[in-house]
């Protein structure tokens, strides 16, 4: 589920190893800078969620993974441009947002 940080995006989540024929929830720690990690998104008081194809995990500390959203459709950059707007934050305008969002897993 996403929220509005003072230094932008945030979300508490699960990380799921799908690559194995029975996925089951991964520690965090396990996951190293330059990981390539696929995203789902909640927004607050929806029911649907944004799907991120691409990101990279930039660094991992206990709990906390700070992700950059590399490839982002169009219908889900604009739904996180909106949210992160409505917070004060700016995303640049291209198809690899650059943003970054830390996730409490």
């Amino acid at each position: 589920m996403l929220s509005k940080g003072g230094d932008g995006l945030r979300g508490d989540g699960c990380v799921y190893e799908l690559s194995s024929p029975h996925p089951a929830i991964l520690n965090p720690e396990k996951l190293r800078p330059g990981d390539y990690v696929k995203l789902r998104l909640w927004f607050p008081d929806e029911n649907t969620y944004s799907v991120i194809e691409l990101a990279e995990v930039q660094w991992v500390k206990n709990e906390w993974i700070n992700i950059e959203l590399l490839l982002v459709s169009p219908r889900d950059q604009a739904r996180i441009r909106q949210f992160a707007v409505s917070a004060g934050n700016h995303l640049p305008a291209s198809g690899r947002t650059g943003e970054r969002i830390m996730i409490r897993a």
